[in-house]
């Protein structure tokens, strides 16, 4: 494989463009999310084939139209790529999102189950299983077409059989596939039949690396090989996984943020008008939380921990305000949009006890609205990230970067920024709620020189390990491996 400039071919769920109708005519609009702007310096450096599921109507439409080919785009920042949309069939791709994606793997890798919360029957399980698999089946079909490449990079839990698929079919071309989101233990595992948990693995193995965000996801991950596939020779130590004659290496690179990029989105109109607007409206200290509404997001304890703080110091009533800026997520799945009410829930709770004339104790608004986002890190004087889990949690390291008040970082231990950031936090055991409500406390009252040297230090680290040695490090472990037999 080269060592500069390279040819990629990058599979993921979601494309960086989707497609809609705007008074009747196309439009291509850009797409959004950590994944996304994690991969614009690859698309940027390099020569990428980029395949995606056709979600929409109008992207099941151009993928007719181009009948399955790719067709040369172009990035928010001018850099051309070649995108190539996949269609599964929609009822696979609900199945996949629905029922397997979200709320299955999502829930098992980010300990949600239990408290009354359990998968669905068997039976039910298996119909959707189904669908998954073909959902895969249909992007492995795609991505083994375009494996003219020096490597395929394969992305997250909704394409955990992709690598396989695509090795069944004769490629050779090395492989990565990278994982978003939290490895649990093999314990967690078990509400996943063994023949489909055994599926799931021996799907990621027919990658070359298998790609984690965190040591201890990788860690876990070779647990789990080592309980569920008794035929697997799993190495610890050298950090490998065999399978017959075909072997992948466990590797873990911490996803990060541009911070030269992202520091240019304070200087937008929108930010800068909604930072005036927070200047005037804010409490003398304020705890901000910037989270999208998915349960792994522990937003009720959140509250829970703020009312107990309230409680505890009424000296703060009318001084400390939460300002709580929530991205609705997933409401097409039932306990996603369950679990919303449940936050708006939450919060009124909070408000109706503590709250008095002139001052709310939780400002809870619920939408997305990204300049008013940017503005708020520049002003908070606690970021408040509680998660039960996280592969990264990119709002610890983007909010950190603009802040300009030496804000505190009150940091779950199960996030995977932790990791990187917890020596420079006050530490959040998540699902603690008394202990939730002490790290709030103690994050408003450390010494302001405290305070200043943590948040440059926070800062420093946020722009030492940016998103380019994210993509660097892969790459890197790419070129090291083997000449392919094509």
């Amino acid at each position: 494989m080269a060592a500069d400039r390279r040819t990629l071919t990058v599979v993921s769920n979601r494309g960086p463009i989707h497609y809609d109708r705007a008074d009747g005519e196309r439009v291509a609009r850009r797409g959004s999310g950590g994944l996304v702007s994690a991969l614009r310096g690859l698309i940027g450096g390099h020569d990428v084939t980029w395949i995606a599921c056709a979600i929409s109507d109008e992207d099941r439409a151009v993928a007719a139209e181009r009948a399955g080919a790719a067709a040369l785009e172009e990035d928010a920042a001018g850099h051309p790529f070649r995108l190539q949309l996949a269609s599964p069939d929609p009822a696979d791709f609900a199945a996949m999102y629905r029922e397997i994606a979200n709320p299955l793997l999502w829930f098992v890798q980010h300990g949600l189950y239990g408290d009354g919360v359990e998968p669905a029957s068997p039976a039910d399980l298996r119909a959707a299983w189904a669908g998954y698999r073909r959902y895969n089946e249909a992007i492995a079909a795609a991505a083994a077409g375009a494996a003219d490449a020096d490597a395929l990079m394969v992305h997250d839990y909704q394409l955990y059989l992709v690598p396989r698929l695509v090795r069944e079919a004769g490629v050779g071309t090395p492989i990565l596939h990278f994982t978003h989101i939290p490895w649990p233990a093999p314990e967690a595992w078990s509400r996943l039949p063994a023949d489909l948990l055994e599926e799931l693995l021996l799907g990621l193995l027919g990658a070359d690396i298998a790609g984690f965000q965190t040591r201890g996801d990788g860690d876990r991950f070779l647990a789990t090989c080592a309980e569920a596939l008794p035929l697997a020779h799993v190495d610890a130590e050298a950090r490998t996984v065999r399978v017959d004659d075909r072997e992948t290496r466990i590797g873990h690179y911490p996803i990060s943020i541009d911070a030269a990029d992202f520091r240019g989105h304070r200087d937008g109109a929108a930010a800068r008008a909604a930072h005036e607007a927070l200047v005037r409206e804010r409490p003398r200290r304020l705890i901000l939380r910037v989270d999208r509404t998915d349960p792994s997001k522990n937003i009720v304890r959140g509250f829970q921990a703020y009312d107990r703080l309230l409680e505890r110091r009424p000296d703060l009533h009318g001084e400390v305000g939460m300002l709580s800026l929530l991205d609705p997520s997933r409401l097409a799945v039932p306990v996603y949009a369950a679990h919303l009410e449940e936050v708006r829930a939450a919060a009124e709770w909070v408000n109706e006890r503590h709250g008095r004339r002139g001052w709310l104790p939780i400002d809870l608004r619920i939408g997305d609205n990204f300049p008013l986002a940017v503005a708020a890190y520049r002003e908070y004087d606690v970021l408040l990230v509680n998660s039960i889990a996280d592969g990264m949690n990119l709002i610890s390291k983007e909010a950190p970067l603009l802040n300009e008040r030496d804000g505190a970082l009150a940091l779950s231990v199960r996030a995977g920024s932790f990791e990187e950031l917890g020596d420079l936090c006050v530490a959040v055991e998540p699902l603690d709620v008394a202990e939730t409500s002490f790290a709030l406390e103690a994050a408003l009252e450390l010494p302001a020189a405290e305070r200043a040297e943590r948040a440059a230090g926070l800062r420093r680290r946020v722009e030492e390990h940016g998103v380019d040695a994210w993509i660097g490090a892969q790459l890197d472990d790419l070129a090291r491996l083997p000449e392919p037999t094509r």
